[in-house]
């Protein structure tokens, strides 16, 4: 079994030893708890790909990454399903290569499993929670926009008959989302504040 793929954490090696002792461990195996933190640094778009462009034609935009959070796993109910949470802090700060200008975003998220089924031959309904902020400003502090909210996420998983849950399959069946937006989209917010 696994959680949904929307946790920024899945491939770190932290998680990758949470998921190795949980997936086999007993139903009675108590609570694991893996902290994870780290620093990196990327460009937009990806520069592997030649027809790639960032919001309306920039290329080379330098992405600082900075992120602290915690994934937990517990196994429970009758069948011992391991349910997978994932709560973190992000910090990630955009330079506009043509003025030196950064945009900041920072989230506070969280996802949890909420409810696994076991459909039998193979596949897994998923019932999933995320919830959240984040923050936007620009280079001198300005605060462009606001964004809290929540949602539940319905995914069919296929195990591939396998118990690794590195090759499980998702698919998003429904989302009930709701919040607050108070912005006017990233690109509009990244090239207001940096141009």
């Amino acid at each position: 079994m696994s959680r949904p793929p929307t946790s920024v954490a899945s491939g770190s090696l932290a998680l990758a030893m949470l998921l190795a002792g949980a997936t086999s461990a007993t139903a009675s195996t108590p609570p694991v708890q893996v902290h994870y933190a780290d620093s990196y640094d990327s460009v937009l778009p990806d520069p592997g790909d030649p027809d790639g462009s960032f919001c309306g034609g920039l290329t080379g935009v330098p992405l600082h990454t900075e992120i602290d959070g915690h994934v937990s796993v517990v196994q429970h109910g009758p069948d011992g399903a391991t349910y997978f949470a994932d709560r973190f802090r992000s910090t990630l700060t955009y330079t506009n290569p043509t003025t030196n200008l950064t945009f900041t975003v920072v989230r506070v998220r969280q996802t949890k499993d909420l409810r696994i089924t076991d459909n039998g031959e193979g596949t897994l309904t998923l019932v999933g929670l995320s919830t959240g902020s984040l923050w936007s400003y620009g280079p001198d502090g300005e605060s462009f926009g606001v964004q809290h909210g929540r949602s539940f996420d319905t995914f069919l998983v296929d195990t591939l008959g396998t118990s690794d849950p590195f090759d499980d399959v998702f698919d998003l069946l429904s989302s009930d989302q709701a919040g607050l937006y108070t912005t006017n989209g990233f690109c509009n917010d990244f090239l207001a504040a940096t141009s």
